[in-house]
């Protein structure tokens, strides 16, 4: 899946005719694609509509970019009425929506003449899951790569050597606990506090953790805390990871062409991987922007490592850390600030 189309809107206009009424039900609803698509700098997770009739006749489905979804699934609603993928236009006596704010607004559109009701829609799951499988029967395409969408090789070498000067700083050997969190910000990419996490004190998984906000943070931790049986399938707040792994972890095709395109590495146990995590635990490839961002953070800690002994001194309450560094990405030079402890935290 390379684009989403949006919704046509096709609204009643005056002198169109007025669509018959049917003795049927409806279902319908929305849900978030377990997909990413990348479009020039910008990855989503697109929504999916899905109107269909209580017999199973899937009527129409269709992909759309994050946003107003509720407007969206009714305005694909009367486009399905009119131009239904199989049988008759017409508009049903019943739809069952799970959703509220999607019954509302049926209701505000449609008036009285559709008896539109709030109620699980296990018909629509079904579609879902059948959709997720039809994706993923897809995996069999091209290998992996730590490039493509826009990224090309001399970014990914000059992240690579980034990455292997901060391995060789060990933030893990400044910052004292993984719950010890600094603020970051990157004014050009319109970034600001937020709540970095350095792992690795325990000596393993060393790697970083960015939240959007120190909330963001603290709710991600109280989640990984709390008892439960299995792990986690999701949690409260999506996070950039930036980690170190073992090459023998890698699929075969990355570890080719990390050997192939010369890449600088600390060792075969330092090997840089960045993953943008979703609440659902869906991790996607970065943009270019976010390399570069990814770069920029790499060389910025670099630099703030050369403070150790006050940044110790700051986490154990002592005056905070304030620093700012202008480094040279290859998308050319970009400034870091940092503060420790996070202000929130602080």
């Amino acid at each position: 899946m390379s684009s989403v189309p949006a919704v046509k809107k096709k609204r009643s206009r005056k002198g169109e005719p007025p669509l018959p009424r049917r003795d049927e039900a409806w279902i319908g609803g929305f849900f978030s694609l377990r997909a990413f698509v990348r479009e020039g700098d910008d990855a989503y997770r697109p929504e999916a509509v899905v109107w269909m009739t209580d017999r199973g006749l899937v009527l129409s489905c269709t992909t759309l970019r994050p946003g107003d979804v509720v407007a969206c699934a009714v305005d694909s609603f009367e486009s399905t009425a009119r131009e239904p993928r199989e049988g008759e236009p017409g508009l049903p006596a019943r739809v069952r929506v799970a959703s509220p704010a999607l019954a509302d607004a049926l209701r505000a559109r449609l008036g009285p003449g559709v008896d539109v009701r709030v109620a699980p829609t296990p018909e629509i799951d079904a579609v879902a899951e059948d959709l997720e499988a039809h994706l993923g029967a897809g995996d069999g395409g091209p290998s992996p790569s730590f490039l493509g969408g826009g990224i090309e090789a001399p970014a990914m070498a000059s992240f690579f050597r980034a990455a292997a000067a901060l391995h060789r700083a060990a933030p893990w050997e400044a910052v004292p606990s993984d719950t010890d969190i600094l603020s970051l910000s990157i004014p050009s990419l319109g970034a600001r506090d937020l709540a970095l996490c350095v792992l690795g004190q325990a000596g393993q998984g060393h790697g970083v953790l960015l939240f959007e906000s120190a909330r963001g943070f603290e709710l991600h931790l109280a989640a990984l805390e709390a008892p439960r049986d299995r792990p986690p399938t999701s949690l409260p707040a999506g996070f950039f990871s930036l980690s170190f792994d073992r090459a023998s972890d890698l699929h075969p095709a990355l570890r080719a062409e990390v050997a192939e395109q010369r890449w600088e590495l600390v060792g075969p146990d330092a090997v840089p991987t960045l993953a943008m995590v979703d609440e659902d635990l869906l991790g996607r490839k970065p943009t270019p922007q976010e390399l570069t961002a990814s770069e920029a953070l790499a060389l910025g800690l670099v630099e703030l490592m050369k403070r150790r002994d006050e940044l110790a001194q700051a986490f154990r309450g002592g005056a905070p850390v304030e620093a700012s560094y202008v480094v040279e990405t290859h998308g050319g030079p970009v400034e870091v600030m940092f503060r420790a402890p996070h202000p929130e935290r602080g």
